[in-house]
């Protein structure tokens, strides 16, 4: 039995953050750690198990647009395939990119519990420019932290063309 939530209008839900999501909705999504100490995400062992859960997804049930890996969160951009007329709701794409991930990342840290704080913040990208606006927020999020001097060298940043 498939207990997946699924949407065709507009629909409106909360928990602590309100959460909007619309068909066809390209979505701005932060999630964070649980704890800060837990982890530094862009460990060489621990951010490819990210990029690797949502590119696998890629296609399947999102359209990927861009991702970057902080320290301790995650950025990303992408839109949800619509499929018979309906779109899986955010909180369950996202809640299996955190469960699979967080599974594998305590694997490599040898530790068990949980890795992310259960609500994400998710946006709905209203248009083109705020959709370039966020986009190039989280490719300059790095710079910003000041991590690195130029976006281009932060290799846990990935942009996908659409197809």
């Amino acid at each position: 039995m498939n207990t997946r939530k699924k949407y065709s209008a507009f629909t409106i839900h909360r928990r602590h953050l309100p959460h909007w999501e619309a068909p066809e909705a390209t979505y701005f999504v932060t999630f964070r750690l649980k704890e800060k100490t837990i982890c530094n995400l862009t460990r060489d062992d621990i951010a490819p198990i990210i990029l690797n859960t949502f590119e696998f997804y890629n296609s399947k049930r999102y359209e990927l647009f861009d991702i970057t890996i902080m320290p301790d969160h995650v950025h990303v951009v992408f839109r949800p395939i619509v499929k018979e007329g309906t779109v899986e709701q955010i909180g369950d794409i996202i809640g299996d990119v955190k469960r699979y991930s967080s599974r594998k990342i305590n694997e490599v840290l040898v530790r068990k519990g949980a890795l992310w704080l259960d609500e994400s913040y998710d946006r709905i990208i209203r248009n083109e420019k705020e959709y370039l606006n966020i986009c190039r927020y989280i490719f300059e999020n790095p710079i910003r932290a000041g991590f690195i001097e130029e976006g281009e060298v932060w290799k846990w940043w990935k942009h996908f063309e659409p197809k």
